[in-house]
């Protein structure tokens, strides 16, 4: 935390790029990263005065922008919804709407949950930066930072390939006055007709521009918002992939050093229950995010792909569609991969203490804590909002079920 707050008191826009310099680093000159990803997105997230923790709320002009990001996405909420009764006779035009009515009361839901449970995600993301920086086993540590290395580069790669995405998409959508009859990027209402051109150019042009910001901003904020929470995933994946590592350097330990092989193995148990606590605590501070992450991407996914299928005919429209439909399909592929990493790691992790038990000396006591430690593994880890599923592969292919069979439904019923 201490070093989080030092760069804190740097107000400067090159913090939203340290990732990428650090990124540099690891590709180029093979050096560890001095930070795990998620302490990369948080930054982001700060700098874009969007992340409302205590340190942030003791700024009376971050409060404030605070409130008026509350202000500005309900009102242009509210623009939108007005709008939908003109689309009631065109279903694509309806679908279009609901598309973005879906979009923002999700971005509504997630600066809530960012700005009531920030403090919470500080510990969380805390704990997982301190377990990437600390100092490993002389005799797994090459292997554990080379992974640690390579998870980085995943990451950062994958966040580029997201910002790629979202520009294009943010492009799409700001041009859309260009090459369709729409007059705004977001079919809106607002009061006096300040969206009609012809009765209110000046206000017509100020009301663009609105939208323009509205639009970058948010999908940026977004962005980093849930590249922040699928990458808290994925590095208590890691930390399970580095436990496997530690018992299989364990396992070569010699049985005639009873005394180091007990010192290592209560590590490694320490080790092991700081990850299922870390699992334990981001189910509960993410529950009402994960849930909403899941309805959401269903419902994006089906309406998109529906409103494409309908507008097939006219490949100028559907285009829009089809990005929106492969943009929500990546986003629901990227979180249940990420889950499934975490339960495939978490499985792992009895068969490397299996060895481990092979391996041990014959002293009664380091058997059973061994066993303990396999007998704890054998429970998958998962990362859900119970009742609801986990985030993994099973789940994602029964949600792309399930919306095959709501679009088969709608498609006959339309023919």
């Amino acid at each position: 935390m201490a070093d989080y707050k030092k760069s804190e008191k740097k107000k400067s826009w090159r913090r939203i790029y340290e990732q990428a310099i650090d990124y540099w680093q690891v590709l180029r000159y093979q050096k560890h990263p001095k930070h795990s990803s998620i302490y990369y997105n948080r930054l982001q997230l700060s700098v874009l005065c969007i992340y409302p923790n205590k340190e942030e709320r003791r700024s009376p002009i971050r409060r404030i922008w605070h409130k008026f990001i509350l202000v500005h996405i309900v009102t242009f909420s509210s623009t939108l919804l007005c709008a939908l009764p003109e689309s009631s006779d065109n279903i694509v035009s309806l679908g279009q709407d609901l598309l973005w009515i879906i979009g923002t009361f999700y971005l509504i839901f997630k600066w809530h949950f960012l700005y009531f449970c920030a403090d919470n995600m500080d510990e969380v993301i805390d704990e997982i930066d301190k377990c990437h920086r600390e100092l490993k086993n002389e005799r797994t540590a090459n292997e554990i930072r080379a992974q640690q290395r390579y998870l980085f580069l995943v990451e950062s790669t994958l966040s580029l390939g997201w910002h790629i995405g979202v520009a294009m998409f943010n492009i799409l959508a700001i041009s859309q006055p260009i090459w369709t009859k729409q007059k705004l990027p977001f079919h809106a209402v607002y009061p006096f007709e300040w969206h009609d051109p012809e009765k209110h150019p000046f206000a017509h042009v100020f009301v663009y521009v609105y939208q323009c910001f509205v639009l970058n901003y948010n999908m940026t904020c977004i962005l980093y918002t849930d590249l922040l929470s699928a990458h808290i995933f994925t590095q208590l994946g890691c930390n399970l992939k580095i436990m496997c590592l530690e018992l299989q350097g364990l396992s070569k330990l010699s049985r005639k050093n009873e005394q180091v092989f007990r010192q290592e193995l209560y590590r490694l148990v320490e080790f092991h229950q700081r990850i299922i606590s870390l699992v334990d605590r981001v189910n509960k501070v993410f529950y009402a995010p994960m849930i909403m992450q899941m309805a959401a991407a269903f419902l994006l996914v089906s309406l998109s792909t529906f409103v494409s299928l309908v507008a097939r005919h006219d490949p100028t429209v559907a285009a829009r569609f089809v990005i929106f439909m492969i943009l929500s399909f990546l986003h629901l592929s990227y979180w249940c991969v990420a889950g499934d990493m975490v339960t495939e790691q978490s499985q792992k992790v009895a068969l490397a203490a299996y060895d481990v038990y092979k391996w041990s000396p014959y002293k009664p006591e380091i058997q059973r804590d061994v066993m303990f430690v396999m007998q704890r593994a054998q429970l998958p880890l998962s990362m859900a909002a119970s009742p609801f599923p986990p985030f993994n592969l099973f789940s994602y292919m029964a949600i792309l079920k399930q919306c095959y069979s709501i679009l088969t439904v709608l498609l006959e019923s339309l023919d």
